[in-house]
């Protein structure tokens, strides 16, 4: 029960963190599109996605293997992890160093060959020396994960989010509108000095942490033991992110050819990615956590052969996915017009909001099942699975938006979701006990959170409450809806007398 408890300590850690990061977020995201239009969101978008790549380049595999080399030095009794750790982050500082190379030299021909647009090479270079620094903090952060310290870290994350957003707003406060290329310049500048500010102190951090260790037995991890682990993280998240990068980049293309002019193109572009999307994954930061904190957690299950304590934990997180990802459809799909006006003080990205609401349920899921594959070392296959779902969009991109534009994107994006859910979803009922119960894993969820959603939707019509406008009004709308749909839960019984046992356990001082 201990252990239950830590993980759900640092899981709300984690989510009251990710939730104020995301709402610094899509605050940041609103002021960016008040300040340099839809328009210059797609192409910062566009410059994002070849930053992911090279990300993923210096980072793939490197968190991971940090959790899972830690999480096996600290299983063994009276055993330093600092050598775990220093061999993590050696790897990440030599890939990040290698990949900010490349970026920054490679800087003109992407910009002139992928994105069309020469105003993204400074941009280009500036990401660049953020990347050792990013590699860096992806091994310190499997290192907290793995040591189930995490309130420190969080304080890092939110110093990093802030310094962004600090430093983006003084450059471009001192920068004349219209200069979109200027404008991206002065974003990146903000990510790069932030990456920067989180490394150093979560090396500060770490390097206190490790005092707890000391007159422990240091155990030497060599690259022999990192690679298996990271490599196939490393190869699999790769050729997924240069492929989500060339889709992408054809998305843009795939909506001129359709007859969209090239603002329009970016305008749909940056609707859908820089406004709808953020929107939809606002709530995740809960699964993200979890997810995340599930590996060293279903790691040190399986190396001791607990294969009940398994199939619970599977089984009750997943149960917690569906009702919490339903919760949050429902509620999006039946206001996404509210959420628009007061995010955005416009209903343009309402529509997206609404159709992808009705996404969320699998990709949830697929976050969360994800976490768990590779907390059962199944990680090769969460590897295929991703190189398959990405190959077949890029394909799809390619052929269906030159005729189909937006439709035909939507397409994909659902496509492309439940592809990849219900591979991963079917390799996870091989690694453990999972069995799908159609009325009691989906039906109940699904009829409480419809239900909540039509009482909260009929109790607005009889008090005469009108559109929401303003942030306080629409907490307005979730604290009831919230209420309801807890309430509709708990008399649905959609979770059984042991899952609620473990709930309250969980939730007991």
């Amino acid at each position: 029960m201990r252990n239950a408890r830590l993980l759900m300590l640092n899981t709300l850690i984690l989510t009251a963190s990710g939730f104020l990061m995301r709402t610094v977020g899509v605050a940041f995201n609103v002021y960016l599109t008040n300040r340099i239009g839809a328009a210059g969101i797609g192409l910062f978008e566009l410059i994002m996605a070849v930053y992911a790549l090279a990300v993923t380049l210096a980072a793939a595999g490197v968190r991971l293997g940090a959790t899972r080399l830690v999480t096996d030095a600290l299983g063994q009794s009276a055993v330093d992890p600092t050598g775990a750790t220093l061999t993590c982050l050696r790897y990440g500082f030599t890939a990040g160093c290698g990949a900010a190379l490349i970026l920054f030299y490679a800087a003109p021909l992407i910009a002139r060959g992928w994105i069309a647009d020469e105003a993204a090479i400074g941009s280009l270079k500036i990401l660049a020396v953020s990347l050792p620094f990013t590699a860096v903090s992806a091994a310190l952060s499997g290192y907290f994960t793995a040591r189930k310290t995490l309130l420190k870290y969080a304080g890092i994350q939110l110093l990093e989010q802030l310094t962004k957003v600090l430093t983006t707003v003084l450059a471009l406060h001192r920068l004349k509108r219209g200069d979109v290329g200027q404008a991206c310049a002065c974003v990146s500048f903000g990510m790069s000095l932030s990456e920067t500010v989180s490394c150093a102190l979560s090396l500060a951090v770490c390097r206190v942490d490790r005092r707890r260790f000391k007159g422990l037995t240091e155990m030497r991890y060599g690259l022999g033991r990192l690679l298996p682990i990271a490599l196939p993280d490393a190869v699999g998240t790769g050729l997924r992110s240069v492929l989500l990068t060339v889709e992408h980049l054809l998305i843009p293309i795939g909506f001129r050819k359709a007859g969209q002019s090239a603002e329009q193109a970016m305008n749909t572009y940056g609707s859908i990615h820089g406004m709808a999307l953020p929107i939809v994954l606002y709530p995740a930061a809960v699964l993200t956590a979890l997810s995340g904190l599930l590996i060293p957690e279903l790691a040190d299950h399986r190396s001791k052969s607990r294969q009940k304590q398994i199939d619970f934990t599977v089984r009750f997180c997943l149960r917690l996915t569906v009702l919490f990802s339903l919760g949050c459809a429902a509620f999006l799909f039946c206001f996404a017009a509210d959420v628009s006006n007061c995010v955005y003080a416009s209903g343009e990205p309402a529509f997206f909001i609404r159709l992808l609401s009705l996404l969320m349920p699998v990709m949830y899921a697929d976050t969360m099942v994800d976490g768990m594959l590779k907390g059962l070392n199944e990680q090769l296959a969460s590897m295929r699975y991703n190189i398959i779902d990405s190959s077949l969009c890029v394909a799809l991109v390619w052929f269906l938006l030159p005729k189909h534009a937006v439709r035909g994107y939507v397409f994909i994006l659902f496509f492309s979701e439940i592809l990849n859910f219900s591979l991963s979803f079917h390799r996870l009922t091989t690694a453990c006990t999972v069995r799908v119960h159609p009325w009691e894993d989906l039906g109940k969820p699904l009829l409480a959170a419809a239900g909540s959603m039509a009482l909260l939707r009929l109790g607005r019509a009889l008090f005469g409450v009108g559109a929401m406008m303003s942030k306080s009004g629409l907490m307005l709308l979730i604290l009831p809806g919230l209420l309801l749909f807890a309430a509709a839960v708990w008399g649905l019984g959609c979770l059984n007398e042991e899952e609620k046992q473990k709930l309250k356990g969980l939730l007991r001082p």
